[in-house]
């Protein structure tokens, strides 16, 4: 048949595109030196943040920093990624 091959749907190739970026529960650590207090402070975080760029960490260190007479003297951090065994029960979670 003369042109009718034309009309036929073409099938879409569907591929699974993971993304690069992983949403994990993070634990933060940070020690901090005030002016008010000579023996320091001592804060843990625990919340949700995107890996590899982990941009809550770096938003609470930057918060942080920005008191006058607090210091952050040092900090760590570790994560844990997210499965269906993961307990995320005292986590407050928002969908957007």
């Amino acid at each position: 048949m003369l042109g009718l091959d034309f009309f036929k749907k073409k099938k879409k190739k569907t591929t699974i595109k993971q993304s690069p970026i992983d949403a994990v529960v993070t634990n933060l650590d940070v020690a901090l030196r005030s002016d008010f207090s000579p023996d320091g402070h001592f804060c843990s975080f625990t919340f949700i943040d995107e890996r590899p760029s982990f941009p809550r960490v770096k938003r609470t260190l930057k918060q942080l920093g920005t008191h006058d007479g607090v210091y952050v003297v040092n900090h760590k951090y570790s994560y844990q990624e997210i499965t269906d065994t993961t307990d995320l029960s005292g986590l407050e979670i928002l969908k957007h």
